[in-house]
């Protein structure tokens, strides 16, 4: 017996090794029948996949393990590397990766009860000799399997994740191409809504000590995360950590949507703020799949002037925005306009509290906490905003023009979006 052999279990004298390899095809078949009576996954794969591919594994499975009982050798690169290319297939057909390693674990325990159902007391050292080695063979069987599965992985997303970013180019350009959306795994629906997001900074980015880029990161992947599962996989997307652009999947036409539809997409504003822990403003046009290259620049657009006028967070329209973004365009209205807040250039303290007072909503006691100052001093500057520029925040008649004064005093050295 060599150094490495378990030795025999039960009366026959036959070794471990030998009795795998003389039951290898009544094991696979018992193994085969535990997955597909426990893993309702593999119940679901064709017979010739169920058969060949996966009953092969099996059978490779038992063999190998059978060499690693005679040798105490774990399995070799050329062995791993089979398994690698198994769990490579398995990933591009789709099966998912708890499944594969699965199987492993439920035939290695199927197998191994099986082996020790005829054990004598004496034969307790065989015993935990086969546990130690299928441990070690299972560890480096998952880890080759891991690898493989991921690999493919990062293949298959990568190659969905460009597909989709040539697909939201074409509608950024204007061309509808069937041809892009079926490469990235999607059917042009009739009509996206798209959203310009403007993204806030999550607490963590502020805080010492912290990887500021970690943390933004973090926050982006946590919002996609979000978008993803609302739209199941469907939207498109180009997004920095401080906002971009989403184009959201309609079942309906955009001359279709209603009330519901913009409710629901304002509670989506509002799961995505949660997820991503920071506050998150959309401006929001909807437009048929050849009408996307008019409404993104639109919705870049209408985003910026929510942000300049110090909108609260939340969703926005045009026709939430209708007098800012007509003031937005050169004309003496817009100079006019911006000049309301001039009397407030001289204290900047004044027109802090009043985009903060906005930005949170009329909220003094928000604002006092963002600004670190106590309430009654933003109710002072408040008081002092109105009586240098006749225009009252707290007053609801005046806050359009305050939205839009905010607004022109940003844009007004900017060129006009109209022109060429």
């Amino acid at each position: 017996m060599s150094a490495y052999n378990v030795g025999t279990l039960g009366d026959s004298g036959e070794s471990v090794q030998q009795y795998l390899l003389r039951s290898v095809y009544r094991l696979q078949a018992a193994v085969l029948e535990r997955l597909t009576a426990e893993l309702p996954v593999y119940r679901k794969l064709p017979t010739e996949q169920l058969n060949g591919d996966v009953a092969r594994m099996v059978r490779r499975g038992i063999t190998d393990f059978a060499g690693v009982l005679a040798s105490g050798s774990m399995p070799g690169a050329e062995q791993l590397a089979q398994l690698t290319s198994s769990a490579t297939r398995r990933a591009e057909e789709g099966l998912p990766a708890e499944a594969i390693v699965c199987a492993y674990f439920l035939g290695a325990r199927l197998c191994l009860d099986d082996v020790t159902a005829a054990a004598r007391p004496e034969d307790l050292p065989a015993v935990t000799a086969t546990y130690s080695l299928l441990l070690g063979y299972l560890q480096h069987v998952t880890t080759a399997v891991t690898a493989g599965y991921l690999q493919q992985l990062s293949t298959t997303v990568g190659e969905r994740h460009s597909a989709r970013q040539l697909l939201l180019t074409a509608l950024r350009e204007g061309r509808v191409d069937e041809g892009a959306a079926r490469e990235a795994g999607l059917t042009l629906p009739p009509g996206y809504l798209v959203l310009a997001l403007a993204i806030g900074a999550h607490a963590d980015e502020h805080a010492p000590g912290v990887d500021t880029n970690a943390a933004a990161q973090r926050k982006l992947r946590r919002l996609r995360t979000e978008l993803a599962l609302h739209s199941r996989g469907a939207a498109l997307s180009s997004l920095t950590t401080a906002g971009g652009l989403v184009l959201l999947p309609s079942d309906t036409s955009p001359c279709e949507l209603g009330p519901t539809h913009w409710e629901d997409t304002a509670q989506l504003l509002t799961r995505l703020q949660r997820a991503c822990g920071a506050t998150v403003l959309a401006a929001a046009v909807p437009a048929v799949p050849g009408d996307v290259a008019r409404a993104c620049p639109i919705a870049t657009e209408l985003v910026h002037i929510a942000t300049t006028s110090a909108r609260p967070p939340g969703l926005y329209r045009l026709e939430d925005l209708a007098l800012e973004y007509q003031l937005s365009r050169p004309g003496p209205a817009r100079a006019h306009v911006a000049r309301l807040l001039d009397p407030l250039d001289a204290h900047a303290d004044l027109l802090l509290t009043l985009t903060a007072f906005l930005r949170h909503d009329l909220d003094r006691r928000a604002t006092a906490r963002a600004l670190n100052v106590h309430p009654n001093t933003v109710l002072y500057r408040l008081r002092k905003i109105a009586g240098l520029t006749g225009l009252d925040a707290s007053r609801p008649t005046d806050l359009p023009t305050i939205h839009a004064a905010l607004t022109c005093r940003t844009v007004q050295d900017l060129p006009d979006p109209s022109s060429g």
